[in-house]
């Protein structure tokens, strides 16, 4: 063997070597296995997603059996709840169709510029545009462009549905690519141009040009076509009527962009800027609204269809409102025309309303014919008193517009919408149908703004009932006879700042039993029960009664007085009380009750199986009934006293709210048949000047719901069960919340109460406020053993939680016998204690013997410090 140095290296780079090539023969092994790994996956990715393209091709509907041109030529109508027709809608409202030589060029450019600049060039999918709208969209982090082409949109609108899906996006490109193999492309364009949604509920260039310049389309300028063509992006945002400014905005871009591509000249681009098509537009629409007939409810009606036809159908709003104005729909509403008729009369009543709040909202504008030959267009808006500062009124516009008597004005318009405004629904809340529908009063635009739908105003105390007592009643923390502590309270906010809820009549009343805290409306009280329950309790018993205008930010301790962000509807806050009127049942309020397509097939089912498949329970029958019986007290003992006044046929439950600074009126209850909201306030929310006149509202309530009983057998509420309902009826001294006694039963002032408690909150101590003691009757104090007999007597008094004794003066009597000054050994009188095994049992002699030591009363800290779900500290312990 050799073992020299020599051979040891060289053997062992023999063996570096060898090692090498292994490891290098095992990378390639492993890379070449990666590879084909990596190889077999893309074909297995390559050949799963042509599966699934094909699968979604094979999908589609087959583009020779669809067609693009728009067919829904028939007239739609509405029935009332009777059967019996009262609208109709017709294509010749909303869209009249126009061949493309009758659409000026720049119309039809101005749209193509903003949509779909390469229309003439793609093949019904633009690849450039969609590779410009991944980059765009992976630069922003979101999905502020897309890549739709004209052909795109129009398969959309008229053919498939709105679903934002991949498998409805792949299926749209093939369609679009199909389509332009048969329609020539000005073909699209004209079907394009004659169904996409331009606001107001008007679809087509024709019904915009009507809607919004009252003159033929073939008669726009460039200026007035480019205002049109830019409504189609955001039909609200870019409306020339309710955002003028945004629109102008966006008229500049697409002028810009209709230069850039070479369709108009600088020139002309100027030019156009220069105009001024706005003013006309107001004009033209008050002449719309002077002429408009439609009521608040068939516009109500109308958009709930057009929702439903989204959510249910997933059509787009443009299919959706064709099929509406074309479709040849039959739409049964719920509307009862006589209860309709009686709402109307009394909402539009001036003489319900005070005085000393009335003001008229005006817009006025004018065509007028300067000395110089010009004409112009003008308009404003402003506030007046009474009918007769409408002159004045017009007068200074007049002059502010530099109007002289050169001048002549060739014609006027004048709107006039008195304030404050009202909103007023009723619905049947064993079905959810509402029944009528005030949506406002004074001059009304077709599907303008509806007060009672649309209108999102606070809701004041009538949200002490869902915010707070409900759940505090359903979770057990609270009942009708629980006592809480009303006094001074102040709350610490996430901001550091401290806010000290106050009651309206600015007193404290200290123990107050939940009864009368909502028949008195007591602020503090409400917000002390949400505290019980806990803000995310609150919040989300709120969202099971309905409401969709909240958002977390209404997680306050305000909550419950009706501090919201937004602010609900009076729909909305209807039905939330109509939950509770249903035995704790929700039901969602619906307008029609089906609807059904041109061939009388059901399209939409708002039968009452239908409608009970989407309701739900909010809260227990136990607690709904409790509420109800609570309620009534605000009519007979509390806030809505004056309800009596003007409707005693049936009896009421329900509960009043005023907002800060009265700028909002509500009240909200139902009878035994029906659930009835009103509101009213200015639409610009200020300070309700009404004097003595404070309760109309509750006067129009009360008159409305009058009239729509007559006739009708009384009723009287469901009583409260006790049996099997976890509900007891128990005998309670309303100073302590406590069981009553003989000594509470002899009080003059009655303050014994049968009252319903759940099982976690029914009292098991007897009350320790009232109290019998010897009265010297000289010195109306506690007698000493100095007292001749005949002067002595027994008297039932009562005790804070300090040990003051009301109803006599401080002290032992100091008139009989030698001169004592009472110490802490004077004599208390004693509680003797009842039998352990019957509660209700009171004392057998209430007598305190001689020279014991008494037994104090629970101190109660006046000054709590309360935490979000504390039970304990906001009432007299009862266990």
């Amino acid at each position: 063997m050799n073992y020299s140095k020599e051979s040891r290296v060289k053997s062992e780079k023999q063996n570096n070597d060898t090692n090498k090539k292994i490891r290098k023969k095992s990378k390639i092994v492993i890379f070449r296995l990666v590879f084909m790994a990596c190889i077999i996956s893309l074909f297995a990715v390559v050949g799963g997603g042509l599966g699934i393209f094909i699968g979604i091709i094979k999908s589609t509907p087959d583009v020779s059996q669809l067609d693009l041109k728009p067919t829904t030529n028939y007239t739609s109508f509405v029935f009332d709840a009777n059967g019996k027709q009262i609208d109709s809608f017709s294509g010749a409202e909303n869209r009249i169709y126009v061949t493309l030589d009758n659409i000026p060029a720049y119309l039809q450019q101005a749209f193509v510029a903003l949509e779909d600049e390469r229309f003439y060039e793609h093949n019904g999918i633009d690849i450039r545009g969609i590779f410009r709208a991944i980059f765009t969209n992976l630069k922003s982090g979101g999905l502020s462009e897309g890549a739709s082409t004209i052909t795109q949109q129009l398969i959309k609108n008229n053919i498939l549905t709105s679903e934002k899906k991949f498998t409805r996006k792949i299926q749209e490109q093939y369609l679009a690519i199909e389509f332009e193999k048969l329609y020539s492309k000005d073909l699209i364009l004209e079907y394009y141009l004659n169904t996409i949604a331009l606001g107001h509920g008007v679809n087509g260039v024709q019904a915009a040009s009507n809607r919004y310049f009252n003159k033929d389309v073939n008669d726009l300028t460039l200026a007035e076509s480019v205002v049109i063509a830019v409504i189609t992006q955001a039909p609200t945002r870019f409306s020339p009527i309710l955002n003028p400014e945004n629109n102008k905005e966006k008229v500049q871009i697409a002028l810009t962009k209709m230069a850039d591509q070479g369709y108009i000249t600088e020139a002309q681009m100027q030019q156009a800027l220069k105009d001024d098509p706005y003013l006309n537009i107001q004009k033209v629409h008050q002449e719309f609204v002077e002429k408009s007939s439609r009521s608040y409810f068939v516009d109500a009606v109308m958009q709930e269809v057009i929702n439903d036809l989204q959510s249910q159908k997933g059509m787009t709003s443009t299919k959706a409102n064709n099929l509406i104005y074309g479709g040849g729909l039959q739409i049964y509403t719920t509307l009862d025309p006589h209860i309709q008729e009686v709402v109307d009369k009394y909402v539009d009543d001036e003489s319900l309303y005070p005085k000393e709040a009335y003001e008229l909202k005006l817009s006025y504008s004018v065509n007028v014919k300067k000395a110089d030959g010009n004409v112009v267009k003008l308009g404003g808006d402003g506030i007046v008193k009474s009918e007769a500062d409408i002159e004045s009124f017009k007068q200074a516009k007049l002059a502010d517009w530099g109007i002289t008597a050169r001048d002549k004005i060739e014609k006027e318009t004048l709107l006039k919408m008195p304030q404050p405004q009202t909103a007023f629904v009723v619905t049947d809340y064993r079905t959810g149908q509402v029944k009528a529908l005030a949506g406002g009063r004074g001059d009304k635009q077709d599907r303008g703004f509806n007060h009672a739908t649309q209108a999102k105003r606070q809701p004041g105390s009538t949200f002490k009932i869902l915010a707070a007592y409900a759940p505090a009643i359903d979770t057990g923390k609270l009942s009708p006879g629980s006592v809480l502590i009303d006094e001074q309270l102040t709350l610490k906010l996430d901001t550091g700042a401290t806010w000290s809820p106050k009651n309206w009549n600015g007193k404290f009343e200290g123990p107050t039993s939940v009864r009368r805290a909502i028949y008195n409306s007591m602020n503090v009280l409400a917000v002390k029960t949400l505290q019980l329950v806990g803000l995310d309790t609150a919040y989300d018993y709120l969202l099971n009664f309905g409401f969709t205008t909240l958002s977390p930010t209404d997680k306050v301790y305000s909550l419950p007085l009706g501090g919201l962000t937004q602010g609900v509807t009076s729909l909305e806050l209807n039905a939330a009380y109509g939950a509770v009127a249903n035995d704790g049942i929700y039901i969602k309020s619906i307008l029609y009750t089906k609807v059904l397509d041109k061939d009388g097939n059901i399209l939409l089912d708002n039968s009452a199986e239908a409608t009970l498949l989407k309701s739900h329970p909010v809260i227990k029958e136990s607690t709904a009934h409790m509420l109800t019986d609570m309620m009534q007290e605000v009519i007979t003992a509390g806030t809505g006293g004056k309800l009596r006044s003007t409707f005693k046929s049936m009896p009421i439950a329900g509960k009043t709210g005023t907002t800060s600074d009265d700028k909002d009126l509500l009240f909200s209850g139902y009878t035994p048949y029906y659930a009835a909201t009103i509101w009213t306030g200015h639409d610009t929310p200020k300070k309700l000047r009404y004097g003595s006149t404070g309760s109309y509202h509750l006067d129009i309530w009360g008159k409305i719901m009058n009239e729509i009983h007559e006739g009708l057998p009384y009723k009287a509420f469901p009583k409260v069960s006790t049996s099997n309902s976890g509900v007891s009826e128990i005998q309670i001294c309303t100073l302590s919340g406590k069981l009553a006694t003989d000594l509470c039963r002899a009080d003059p002032d009655h303050v014994v109460k049968t009252e319903f408690f759940n099982s976690q909150t029914a009292p098991k101590e007897v009350c320790d406020i009232h109290v019998q003691v010897d009265i010297c009757t000289i010195s109306n104090k506690i007698a000493s053993e100095f007292c001749p007999i005949e002067s002595i007597l027994k008297k039932t008094v009562t005790r804070d939680s300090s040990g003051n004794i009301s109803g006599i003066a401080s002290g032992v009597c100091d008139l009989h016998g030698p001169q004592e000054t009472p110490g802490d050994d004077w004599p208390w009188p004693t509680i003797p204690p009842n039998n352990p095994s019957d509660p209700n049992t009171p004392p057998t002699d209430p007598t305190p013997p001689p020279n014991t030591e008494p037994t104090p009363p629970p101190v109660v800290d006046p000054s709590p410090t309360p935490g979000p779900d504390d039970q304990d500290n906001f009432f007299i312990p009862q266990n």
